[in-house]
């Protein structure tokens, strides 16, 4: 009787191509018997259900016949052992890269399906960077002082004093890659790491390079400019791409500036405009005044209309926080606070009461 390989990898039979894919990477990863707790025969049948089931062809066979073909007759029926060697040892009908491309990069961290490039990229650097509440409102430039890797100007990478102190690795006969198989219980797939003697490199070093002691780097000192946008927000971190540290092979890594803002002593931020509160006498507000009021871009006048209430908002356009990429500029708010006073004088008193009469 044909097996159900529907019901075996849990979906309909209308299921898409990726439904059906995904549903058998779940029962992969949890009956490899490489895991604990795995079950090889269950892993074996929804293997055999997924080749039949992702190929286009089979499937129609088996969705008309009950069965993928001639090349599936009596696969059910086969043990571990033969899929390990005899007329089943190429699997020519398997396609390793798609089913198990996604499986063993959880247990082996790269697949036969990856490619190798031996040519390493330096590190990121992260830096933290204090910039002034005007620095932070009108954009600036910085320019900052830090040690980092850099490829060595001796040798040019190499890490050996002269070209010819450069030795084939014999681990990996220059490749910088070993490969092992892993057996799978029904064949194998081939793994590729990095060579642990030449680390990767393909070759040892007979004569170290005086300058570098055969690192291919060395420690230099960097300075380097930063342009701070108007109206980067504390704790933004902006990138600049290749400005790491380098490495043997001159790739370099990203500088990450960490911006942090300093408070200022009487500006607030809401989002692009600046709030700034003032004090004004009562007789200020009722009869109406101009002031002088510091801004972002030097002291600036500001009329006070008569009758000006506790709390009001006059606004100071164009005097915010600068135009951002996107073209925003903002304002600054200025807080009305009228100064109660705590006491009065006979004089002020009279002057009150005379108020009084004319409607106040």
């Amino acid at each position: 009787m044909a097996k159900d390989y529907y019901s075996i990898l849990g979906v309909s039979k209308t299921a898409s191509e990726t439904e059906i894919k995904k549903a058998y990477h779940k029962l992969a990863h949890k009956y490899h018997p490489d895991k604990a707790g795995g079950d090889a025969e269950k892993f074996k049948e929804a293997s055999e259900a997924y080749a039949v089931l992702s190929d286009k062809d089979k499937r129609s066979n088996y969705d008309q016949f009950g069965s993928a073909g001639e090349n599936f007759s009596g696969f059910g029926n086969m043990n571990w052992q033969d899929f390990s060697g005899g007329g089943y040892g190429n699997f020519s009908d398997f396609n390793f890269g798609d089913i198990f491309g996604d499986i063993f990069e959880g247990f082996s961290g790269r697949t036969q399906s990856r490619n190798y490039d031996r040519r390493e990229r330096g590190s990121d650097v992260q830096i933290d960077l204090e910039i002034s509440f005007e620095e932070m409102a009108l954009g600036t430039k910085k320019t900052v002082s830090l040690y980092k890797l850099k490829k060595c100007a001796k040798c040019g990478g190499r890490g050996a004093e002269k070209e010819s102190d450069l030795e084939k690795c014999s681990f990996c006969g220059g490749t910088g890659k070993t490969e092992r198989r892993i057996n799978l219980g029904f064949g194998s797939i081939m793994q590729k790491s990095v060579c642990t003697h030449c680390q990767g490199a393909g070759f040892t070093i007979k004569n170290k390079c005086s300058n570098c002691h055969g690192a291919g780097v060395t420690k230099e000192k960097a300075e380097i400019e930063i342009t701070i946008p108007a109206g980067v927000e504390n704790g933004n971190i902006l990138r600049l791409e290749g400005r790491g540290e380098e490495s043997r092979d001159g790739i370099s890594g990203d500088l990450f500036i960490k911006i942090h803002v300093r408070e200022h002593s009487e500006f607030k931020r809401s989002g692009r405009n600046i709030i700034l509160e003032r004090e004004l006498d009562l007789t200020d507000v009722i009869a109406g005044t101009e002031i002088r009021v510091p801004t972002l871009r030097g002291i600036k006048s500001l009329e006070i209309e008569a009758f000006t209430q506790n709390g009001d908002l006059i606004k100071m356009e164009g005097l915010g926080i600068a135009k951002g990429i996107q073209g925003e500029q903002g304002d600054q708010i200025v807080k009305i606070k009228v100064r109660r006073p705590r006491r009065l004088t006979e004089r002020a008193k009279k002057l009150l009461e005379e108020l009084k009469k004319e409607g106040f």
